[in-house]
């Protein structure tokens, strides 16, 4: 027992010896601790713990076993999973204990441990680094450090670093004022650089939410993610965001120095327009931007160092990528690059510098750690200028495209001042001609109304004085009165737009054939005639209602005016882009002016007589005319007196389409069992009459409620319903008869417009539409409009 005592005193005695000796000996190079502030590094022997196992007893006890070499001011090994140790022979010359405090830069060092022994062989021993929480540092700032009480005499630290970062030590031993005074310097210098860049971002940002250009956005973002970078380097947001955090604290330098990369990648692409000025260097760019989205994630998966040291590596490799695209968008042109390619320089150089010297390939200092700094807010001044210059240009662009407009519209309003009055002038003759047109007609209606109402007034008084004769006179002029009626409300429909006009693909031979078929009988009567010289298909794209309304009146007329034994042809030749369709009888023809007069308005209808005395009004061409025009045609007249007349009309030429695609119902011609429901007698007896002469069967009904009853009991092929009943109006009596699934086609039967039943109608919709006093011509229209069953050839 009394031998291992001795042991031990003997090895502390020992210990101590060597303590004494080794301090005394490097008594003549100590660091003079009384001054405010000296950085350690010069003063330091450097050694190098490959596998993080020295102690600094170890290393104390041994110095010719770990020699080491001579520190510099600023340590840095580029990247480095080896420890190092930094050993500091220290000096007190005061009596007393002297507080300092051992502060390191950067911030980012991981793992430090601090070891001070003094010449009575005690020792103090610290422990901190950015991978510990905020909290276990000495002081609460942003910079690692650690307050050491100082023995008066000699003294040795021994300082263990080891980071994932980049390898870069500056230590600095600071009298705590002094180390105030100069750190409110550094303070007062971030805050002068965030501020400008800081303006510079609102300033943008602004601009980008009035005028909503994506390049101020990526600016905005560049700016940011830099500010964001800068902030987290300097250890601000690990002290005031994630104090407790240090893996955030880490993270977040590599995560944010990746950003900076995309949106001033982002930002080049938008600003210097490669897509539509560049398109090859553009694909070029998206490659990059494309490969650091790819190293970003990649390298996420390989852990915090592998993150960093690509990410620093990146911003070493893709800056000079950006100056190219410059010059190369300089050399093409581009205004904007002119401020790109000095602020882009600026900031490579700025960068470069940094991360040179955070690499250990230049010397670090102040002004190699703060490269990044200057040329970031050279970059971030002149690209704000080269936007504010953007601006200007496009306001100059804008007040040049304004006075360009300006005077366009100056130019064209002037063009159509003058196209006003000219349509104006149109509409006056036009409204002229009708007013015109409507005296005429007016003229003509009043005539046979005065002299029926005297014969019908003289028929009542004495009965027995008229022959057979006049009564057939009277019944001839009641038609013709009811036909110019009819042709006048089917004109003023046309003109209000109340007919339906649906255009499709319609083969004209057919139609001819069903036409032909329609005027047999009177051309039997007559001895006339009708040669049809269509064989093949001709489709045109018409309202087939519409044609077959204006093949009616042409043909009819040819009929009226061509005496028995002649003739009435049809001819179809076929144009580049239409079909002519040309009518010809060998009747009695007219003269130059009466063909000039046709198809005019504000001229007396001709009403010659038929070679029968037939009588018309010839209102039916004007008519005509609309409707050919309507389908995109032309209507025209040849004739000579006594050499007959050739009415043509052209329609457009479209392609055939397949029989399944044309619509399968009842034919027109096919007898139709009718209802038709108005109150009023005279109007059921002279619509039962047109509907008999077309072979159909007729049923009556004088209200809406019987209306209904009817229908339900009934399979009528067609309802033609009244407006203004009473008991139950047209409307409702027509929404209860779709109650029933099986229901027929209801047409409203009615002397108001289209466009006034949709009105009172709202939601009930009428599958026609036919004015009172029913024609022959409206109800054959609606039918086959409805039952139409012709079946194109192909």
């Amino acid at each position: 027992m009394r031998l291992r005592c001795a042991q031990t005193l003997a090895a502390t005695l020992l210990y101590l010896l060597l303590s004494l000796h080794s301090i005394t000996a490097m008594a003549d190079r100590a660091v003079d601790v009384s001054q405010p502030s000296i950085q350690l590094g010069s003063w330091s022997r450097v050694i190098r713990d490959a596998d993080a196992s020295l102690s600094a007893e170890q290393i104390f006890s041994q110095p010719q076993r770990y020699p080491g070499v001579k520190g510099s001011a600023i340590t840095s090994f580029y990247f480095t999973d080896d420890a190092y140790w930094f050993v500091v022979p220290l000096y007190n010359p005061q009596h007393n204990p002297l507080t300092r405090l051992l502060v390191f830069e950067p911030i980012w060092l991981d793992d430090l441990q601090v070891t001070l022994l003094s010449n009575s062989g005690l020792h103090e021993q610290f422990h901190g680094g950015d991978y510990l929480p905020f909290s276990d540092r000495s002081l609460s700032h942003r910079k690692v450090n650690f307050s050491l009480q100082l023995p008066p005499g000699h003294s040795q630290l021994f300082v263990r670093v080891k980071t994932v970062d980049p390898f870069v030590v500056n230590m600095t031993l600071w009298e705590t004022t002094a180390f105030y005074e100069s750190d409110s310097l550094e303070t007062a210098y971030l805050g002068l650089v965030y501020g400008v860049l800081g303006a510079m971002l609102l300033y943008n940002l602004v601009l980008f939410i009035a005028i909503r250009e994506t390049v101020y956005a990526a600016y905005v973002a560049y700016v940011f993610f830099f500010m964001t970078w800068h902030i987290t380097n300097n250890g601000i947001t690990f002290q005031h965001l994630w104090p407790e955090s240090p893996s955030i604290a880490n993270w977040s330098q590599s995560i944010s120095l990746y950003m900076i990369m995309m949106a001033g990648l982002y930002f080049a692409i938008n600003f210097l327009q490669l897509p539509q000025r560049m398109p090859r260097t553009y694909h070029w760019a998206a490659a990059l931007f494309a490969a650091l989205i790819l190293s970003f994630l990649f390298t996420t998966l390989g852990g915090y160092q592998l993150h960093v040291t690509s990410g620093v590596l990146w911003v070493i490799a893709y800056t000079p990528v950006l100056i190219v695209f410059g010059i190369l968008a300089l050399m093409a042109g581009n205004r904007a690059a002119r401020y790109f390619v000095p602020a882009t320089t600026a900031g490579f150089l700025g960068s470069g510098i940094t991360a040179l010297a955070v690499s250990g390939l230049i010397p670090f200092n102040t002004y190699t750690y703060r490269a990044v700094d200057f040329g970031m807010l050279i970059d971030a001044i002149l690209l704000s200028i080269a936007l504010a210059d953007r601006l200007k240009l496009a306001r100059a662009d804008t007040e040049r495209a304004r006075a360009e407009l300006f005077e366009a519209t100056r130019f064209h309003a002037q063009q159509l001042e003058e196209e006003v009055e000219q349509r104006t002038m149109e509409l006056r003759e036009a409204n002229a001609a009708k007013d015109k047109f409507f005296s005429i007609i007016a003229h003509d209606l009043r005539g046979p109304l005065s002299s029926l109402s005297l014969f019908y007034n003289d028929i009542i008084k004495s009965p027995k004085d008229f022959t057979d004769e006049i009564l057939m006179l009277t019944r001839d002029t009641t038609n013709n009165t009811r036909d110019l009626l009819e042709q006048l409300l089917t004109w003023a429909r046309s003109q209000r737009g109340e007919i339906d006009y649906n255009p499709r693909p319609t083969d004209l031979r057919l139609l001819l054939a069903e036409i032909e078929d329609f005027f047999s009988a009177q051309a039997r009567a007559k001895d006339i005639q009708l040669q049809m010289n269509v064989d093949a298909p001709c489709w045109v794209y018409a309202d087939r209602a519409m044609v077959h309304t204006v093949l009616r009146n042409l043909i009819g007329n040819a009929l009226k005016y061509t005496k028995a034994g002649g003739l009435v042809g049809f001819n179809l030749i076929k144009m580049d882009n239409a079909y002519q369709l040309r009518i010809t009888d060998s009747g009695i023809g007219m003269s130059d002016q009466a063909l000039q007069q046709l198809f005019q308005p504000d001229t007396k209808p001709q009403s010659v007589p038929g070679t029968l005395n037939e009588t018309g009004t010839g209102l039916g061409l004007i008519l005509c005319n609309e409707f050919v025009q309507r389908n995109g045609g032309t209507l025209g007249a040849e004739s000579e007196p006594g050499k007959g007349s050739t009415f043509w009309f052209t329609l457009p030429r479209t392609n055939p389409v397949a029989s399944a695609d044309s619509p399968v119902a009842i034919p027109a011609h096919r007898p139709l069992h009718i209802l038709i429901a108005d109150d009023k007698a005279i109007s059921r007896e002279t619509s039962a009459r047109f509907l008999h002469e077309l072979d159909h069967t007729v049923s009556f009904a004088s209200n809406g409620i019987e209306a209904v009853t009817l229908a339900n009991k009934n399979d009528f092929d067609l309802i033609l319903m009244d407006i203004n009943m009473p008991l139950l109006n047209g409307i409702e009596a027509t929404r209860q008869i779709r109650t029933n699934d099986r229901h027929p086609p209801i047409i409203a039967f009615s002397s108001y417009f289209k466009s006034e039943i949709e009105q009172l109608a709202g939601d009930v919709k009428f599958d026609g539409y036919v004015n009172k006093p029913l024609s022959r011509e409206s109800i054959v229209m609606e039918i086959e409009r409805l039952f139409n069953t012709v079946e194109p050839s192909v």
